[in-house]
Order: structure tokens, then sequence, then C-alpha cells
């Protein structure tokens, strides 16, 4: 993942991770909210269906690596609302507070 990583951040112009950003665990590198998850992009998908508040998810692909968006969810009611998306890094997603369709 180091080098889709180095790719990502590069398409990305280190707006959202940047490997010499001293954070710890997880966050490591992220200048965004960032965490992982198991589920595929389609599950993801499926899972939105369930928010209280979702707007269409879009496709893409940046740096060869395939996302799903959304420019605005609220996953429960009283949550936060944000953008939102899911990067697939092959073994693993990302989910992170940013819709990445502004990248394109």
């Amino acid at each position: 993942m180091n080098d889709a990583l180095k790719m990502f951040a590069k398409a990305t112009c280190n707006e959202l991770y940047d490997a010499t950003i001293g954070r710890s665990g997880a966050e490591l590198g992220w200048m965004v909210g960032a965490v992982e998850t198991h589920e595929t992009i389609e599950q993801f998908v499926e899972s939105s269906n369930r928010y209280s508040e979702s707007t269409a998810p879009k496709f893409g692909e940046i740096a060869g690596l395939k996302f799903v968006a959304f420019n605005r969810v609220q996953p429960r009611k009283g949550d936060e609302r944000r953008s939102l998306s899911v990067v697939d890094f092959g073994d693993v997603r990302i989910a992170i507070d940013c819709d990445l369709t502004v990248f394109l």
C-alpha cells in the first residue's frame, strides 16, 4: 500500500495525505479524517442507502485507485454532515472526509 499511498498523495498534491506528517497510529500521514474499512466499495454504497442523508454516489479513479465519493452524507440524525470518499487500496479501503471528485 505504500506505493499506492505515494501515488495517491501526488495525485492530490499532498493535500490529503503526506507521509512526512507526524501523526500517530492509523492516522499517520492523513490530514483529513481517515479510517480503514474492509467493506468493498459496493458494500459501502449499499450501506449508504441506510444513511439519514446521502447525495448520489460518484465513482471515479485517481492515481489508478478506484473510489466512490459522496458530496454530503449524514450517517445518523445528529451526526455532522460532511463529504466522504472511499478509496480502494486493494487489500484495504480507506474512508476519508473529502469528496475526491474535486481532484479530477
